[in-house]
């Protein structure tokens, strides 16, 4: 039978639009995507893709090129208070840190990525409205002429337009606050190793610094414990500054040289947060990726969950030749447990990064650490180490070998 609903709109410009218009354009759909950017993404903020993550990344054929642009976490080191010197353990198998536009690069060069190719593309624009009936949706861009599609596909982050255009209710009602705000950026490698992530906690806030691919440079990220998100955009660049140098001024280890490198780059402070929805189907219209179950970036489980989501959706679509209803259905039922998994990571490492506990807990937590840092380094000797990691191993991979293999 021909397929029906060829037609699709994929919102968005990241990880999940883009690993979905690459499925659906193998499997005879025409995907156009529509993404705020212009042409190709400038520079932005590193992510890490997991062990599953980046085993689709090679069923996809990506893999090769992603690895080549980014770096393991080989080893992790846990800083504790009184120690000079840190516990380390090695890093989760397979797991990559990359820039996430050279990310989305890799994707996007695994179909033609143009107006007339396998991919259509419309830059710099945006949905401003969708009418569904039974047969379609219409959407009105921002700067194009309206057109009809048979379904969408809000691809779109974390404040996703198409979720707040499709679903009832306002925006926030999806997103769910995990009780810490974070700062991030860049530094000079300040922890002189390669491939490494180093920590340390306090009561109620936290740092993680991260060795970035190239090794000549860091990401930091101090996590502060509050009842109240800062709202994006709501502090200017001196505020932010002072909010940051409040929670960690009288902190040792390797913060003084932190703070100082911090007033010479861009500073970005945002809310952990996570989008938590009962359903990802409305009509004709699905969501996917962050848009729709956003595990927050404290996870580290963003890239892998998105190329999950992507692949099922378009592998459930192509199962069921464009029949959208029993699609959107199975394609739920395929990655939920998986998400649920995914979002339980950022609550668990802000409680271990940010612990809500006194000088006292804080100690004993820290000795915790150490214990378990040193059962781990056992386990490995022995041969017997868990992954540290296992979100999405139970992900159903095989059931889209005729995707994959396409």
């Amino acid at each position: 039978m021909p397929i029906s609903n060829r037609n699709v709109l994929v919102s968005g410009g990241g990880v999940a639009a883009s690993a979905l218009a690459v499925w659906l354009a193998r499997r005879g759909f025409a995907p156009t995507v529509v993404d705020l950017a212009q042409g190709a993404r400038s520079k932005g903020a590193h992510v890490e893709v997991s062990g599953p993550g980046m085993a689709l990344l090679d069923r996809m054929g990506a893999g090769e090129a992603v690895r080549a642009l980014g770096a393991p976490v080989a080893e992790v080191h846990t800083h504790v208070s009184g120690r000079r010197e840190p516990v380390r353990v090695p890093g989760e198998p397979g797991c990559l840190t990359v820039r996430h536009d050279h990310l989305v690069g890799a994707l996007r060069e695994q179909a033609e990525w143009t107006d007339t190719g396998q991919v259509k593309h419309l830059p710099g624009d945006t949905v401003t409205a969708l009418e569904q009936d039974e047969e379609g949706v219409d959407v009105t861009f921002a700067n194009s002429p309206g057109r009809r599609f048979d379904l969408v596909v809000g691809a779109d982050g974390l404040h996703s337009p198409v979720r707040a255009l499709a679903f009832a209710g306002p925006d926030a009602n999806h997103l769910r606050y995990l009780g810490a705000n974070t700062a991030v950026f860049e530094t000079s490698n300040i922890l002189g190793a390669d491939s490494a992530m180093a920590w340390h906690m306090w009561p109620h806030r936290g740092c993680v610094v991260t060795t970035l691919p190239g090794a000549d440079r860091a990401e930091a990220v101090f996590l502060m414990r509050d009842h109240f998100p800062v709202r994006e955009g709501s502090l200017d660049r001196s505020a932010r500054q002072r909010l940051v140098e409040e929670f960690f001024d009288q902190d040792g280890w390797k913060v003084p040289e932190l703070l100082r490198a911090m007033g010479e780059g861009d500073l970005k402070i945002a809310p952990a947060t996570q989008v938590r929805m009962d359903v990802w189907a409305h009509n004709r219209v699905v969501l996917v990726g962050d848009a729709a179950y956003g595990p927050g970036p404290l996870s580290g489980q963003g890239p892998a969950m998105a190329l999950m989501g992507a692949l099922a959706l378009a592998g459930e679509l192509a199962a069921a030749e464009g029949d959208h209803d029993r699609a959107f259905f199975s394609y739920e039922a395929a990655v939920r447990p998986s998400v649920r998994e995914a979002q339980a990571v950022a609550p668990y490492v802000i409680d271990s990064v940010a612990p809500e506990t006194g000088r006292y807990e804080t100690w004993i937590r820290e000795r915790a650490e150490v214990a378990l840092a040193r059962g781990t380094r056992l386990m490995g000797r022995l041969g017997l180490r868990p992954p540290l990691d296992t979100t999405g191993r139970e992900f159903a991979v095989e059931r889209y070998a005729g995707i994959l293999e396409a």
